[in-house]
């Protein structure tokens, strides 16, 4: 018999502390809905957890305490997400995702939609796992709930006996793999009383994360052999958007084997790292580590007619300079982080993007593109407004001197053409590429610079830009239940110009894309 505990708090914090009191496991929660600001496990919790020597489980639990929660389409909802989440933590195939029914239903009851409901989340599981989900199915209910779902009907793998022994059957049932018993107060490490505790029996789909144990520059080294590799959050094309497309030759580390022939692997871009699942079919091992090629000469910055007091925010002239105009303010890189973010509001505010000259549109353009690198330009930061062309750039590559000319070795950059200079050249100039909201948001709240940068699908449509800024008590970004930012504190010129806005929606989501990325410089 195995001694745990299921909370919807966070507690990695002090797994080490759960092991001294004799805990083998730790429930925790898959959720699309909930409002609790710790109720869903993280990646980092999962492998923390699992790093401490604890194994892991996971219950599905929106609310599952009313017959509207359930029914075959709420379960196909449900079963979806349960994947999706799951792959999103690493968990391997054969660990067990359960399904929470959390009330005492009738027989009738569940034959109602207890029984859909399960159906459903097979159904859901199945499909976001691109045909079979390698997962299997928990059932988290009462004696009465568990004996039909799991004994009767075959819909689950595993069961858990909930804790309200007053329920139908809680009593009697002895089919159970694990049980959970009341908390009466008692407190737990840093959890308070906010834990109940479970044993188990045997094998009950308790797992560690794919690769948890793996740390950053281990694991096999493959690299991609397809022209173009989709990295995705989850072991399955279904429903799963890439995370970014790895190019040919692109290095990985593999962390470990998911439903074949998917693999996870680590993924180091532009100088920052990212963990997602690619299919393990095009991959080929490497035999030794790549001898690195031999340095190419460092391509200098470039400003063309810098410190012109002519290019200001009041003319729509020489927007292929950087600012000149006398008492411009700056960022002192040296500055406390709170001291920097307050700098980079002063500058945002100077720049006035909604009223000033310089990034008003016009009739056949806008000018996200100027505005995005005046920011950074004030900011200390380089984001280049003009570029060496091809020509220039071969003869620095052969070692020839280059003078800067417009129109002769330098071209304007369009947004479309700073995501691909990001990209290829961002990691020369201080910038790291970063794959999730939360980490761009924190980079510009302490002072950093964030960057939001999304090429056109048409091609010879410009792109977007927007700068992320810090936020202040006023100004917020958008977050989830966990405190994970869905949508950035933005400053932008554009089709609409403004100094602070989340925008209301993830637009370098939408389909008028074919790329888009997340750069931070500190």
């Amino acid at each position: 018999m195995h001694e745990g505990l299921s909370t919807n708090r966070h507690c990695h914090g002090f797994a080490d502390c759960l092991v001294r009191e004799g805990k083998a496991f730790v429930f925790r929660y898959h959720s699309r809905t909930t409002l609790q600001p710790e109720k869903r496990i993280s990646p980092k919790e999962a492998a923390d957890l699992a790093r401490a020597g604890l194994q892991v489980a996971t219950v599905y639990q929106d609310n599952a305490r009313k017959l509207s929660d359930f029914g075959f389409d709420r379960g196909r909802l449900d079963g979806a997400s349960a994947q999706t989440f799951a792959s999103q933590i690493g968990q391997p195939p054969g660990s067990a995702v359960y399904f929470a029914v959390d009330t005492d239903f009738s027989a009738a009851e569940i034959q109602q939609v207890v029984l859909p409901y399960f159906r459903g989340v097979k159904a859901g599981m199945d499909e976001a796992g691109g045909g079979t989900s390698p997962l299997k199915i928990g059932v988290y209910g009462s004696g009465l709930t568990c004996r039909l779902v799991r004994d009767t009907h075959a819909l689950a793998r595993f069961a858990w006996l909930a804790e309200a022994t007053g329920w139908r059957e809680s009593s009697t049932y002895t089919q159970w793999d694990v049980r959970q018993h009341v908390n009466r107060g008692q407190a737990l490490c840093g959890l308070g009383a906010a834990w109940e505790r479970c044993e188990a029996r045997g094998e009950f789909g308790q797992f560690r994360p794919i690769g948890f144990d793996v740390v950053a520059g281990q694991g096999e080294l493959k690299r991609v052999t397809a022209t173009q590799l989709n990295l995705r959050h989850g072991p399955s094309a279904a429903s799963n958007p890439p995370i970014t497309t790895l190019p040919e030759g692109q290095l990985v580390r593999v962390l470990g084997e998911a439903a074949p022939p998917w693999v996870r692997v680590r993924v180091t871009l532009s100088g920052g790292d990212v963990v997602g699942y690619v299919s393990g079919k095009h991959l080929a091992a490497v035999a030794a580590p790549p001898v690195a090629p031999p340095r190419a000469p460092a391509v200098p910055a470039v400003h063309y007619r810098e410190n012109d007091a002519a290019s200001r925010r009041s003319s729509i002239g020489k927007r292929a300079q950087p600012l000149g105009e006398p008492g411009r303010p700056s960022r002192d890189a040296a500055a406390s982080p709170a001291a920097r973010a307050t700098q980079l509001v002063q500058i945002v505010n100077w720049l006035a993007a909604d009223t000033s000259t310089r990034y008003q549109r016009d009739p056949n353009a806008t000018y996200c593109n100027v505005y995005a690198t005046d920011y950074c330009y004030l900011s200390g930061v380089y984001l280049p407004r003009t570029w060496w062309n091809e020509s220039a750039l071969m003869q620095m590559a052969r070692g020839q001197p280059v003078a800067p000319a417009y129109g002769s070795t330098l071209r304007e950059m369009r947004a479309d053409d700073l995501h691909r200079w990001l990209i290829e050249f961002g990691e020369s100039f201080g910038w790291r590429r970063v794959f999730d909201l939360s980490a761009l948001q924190n980079a510009a709240n302490q002072g950093g610079i964030g960057l939001i940068c999304a090429d056109r699908e048409e091609n010879g449509k410009p792109g977007h830009i927007t700068a992320v800024v810090p936020e202040s008590s006023a100004l917020k970004a958008k977050r989830d239940a966990d405190g994970n930012v869905t949508l950035p504190l933005q400053s932008q010129a554009g089709a609409v110009n403004f100094r602070f806005s989340t925008v209301g929606k993830a637009w370098w989501e939408s389909t008028l894309f074919q790329s888009h990325v997340f750069f931070v410089h500190d």
